[in-house]
């Protein structure tokens, strides 16, 4: 199936951008996105239309400056996608657009509005513009799938850790079942106080390795010790939040010091 878009023409923003890269990244459906002048009257040839129109339904026009609860045109297509509570951290980054775009909260000079911005031409009525739109639109879907990766991979993460055991009998030190990038969602300072470092065996590099659990969830704070310089490990990071040992023995030594 293919889906004819419209959507403005000149200067682009975050929430028309995101809005176009959801239905992409979430609907099966082709997408063909038409940028057209904001005086355009004649729409009956789109099955949608985003951030232009002069009318929300929900259904084919999502033109939020007719919609006076707070959201841009990337949260009018996030509830038309349907999926907030099944992805909550995509959630709080379209409520960031949202907020900045309605003018509740302005984005940061490196929060991502503003690096969408960036994306426009000198020339936004040149050929470029067209290119410069789909260049944020692909920047956009990169974003967005990484995050949707991310949450889908942390619903294997709980299972995961539960199928985790104690490290050499010792109930400080939790061995991975198996290695996933985001085990500190389920093993930090709040959630398990009493864990100062997780260790896994990486079977790629033939080693193994130690990280210190965060105090909190996003926190540089370590819940333990920082891991100290050792000639016999293969690496220890300045910082001492992560290490790396040739084997097993190797790393249960140094654990033991």
């Amino acid at each position: 199936m293919i889906k004819q878009i419209a959507t403005h023409n000149k200067i682009f923003h975050a929430d028309e951008i995101t809005a176009i890269a959801l239905l992409k990244v979430f609907k099966k459906y082709t997408i063909v996105v038409n940028r057209v002048d904001h005086s355009t009257e004649d729409f009956s040839n789109f099955d949608m239309l985003i951030d232009i129109g002069r009318k929300f339904d929900g259904v084919k026009y999502f033109d939020h400056h007719q919609y006076k609860g707070g959201k841009s045109s990337a949260g009018l297509i996030w509830d038309y996608v349907g999926l907030e509570k099944e992805y909550p951290k995509i959630s709080r980054f379209i409520n960031h657009i949202d907020k900045n775009d309605v003018g509740i909260k302005r984005a940061g000079e490196f929060e991502f509005p503003s690096l969408i911005r960036a994306f426009n031409s000198k020339g936004i009525n040149d050929e470029e513009q067209d290119i410069c739109f789909n260049k944020a639109v692909d920047f956009t879907i990169t974003i967005l799938n990484f995050m949707k990766s991310m949450e889908e991979d942390i619903l294997e993460v709980k299972d995961i850790v539960n199928k985790s055991y104690f490290f050499e009998s010792n109930k400080h030190i939790i061995e991975l079942d198996k290695y996933t990038p985001y085990w500190s969602t389920f093993i930090n300072g709040n959630t398990m106080p009493n864990i100062k470092a997780v260790v896994w065996e990486d079977t790629n590099e033939n080693n193994w390795k130690v990280k210190v659990p965060p105090k909190k969830l996003g926190s540089f704070e370590l819940n333990a010790k920082a891991l100290k310089q050792d000639a016999k490990m293969q690496f220890v990071h300045s910082s001492g939040f992560f290490a790396i040992a040739e084997n097993r023995m190797v790393m249960k030594e140094y654990l033991k010091a």
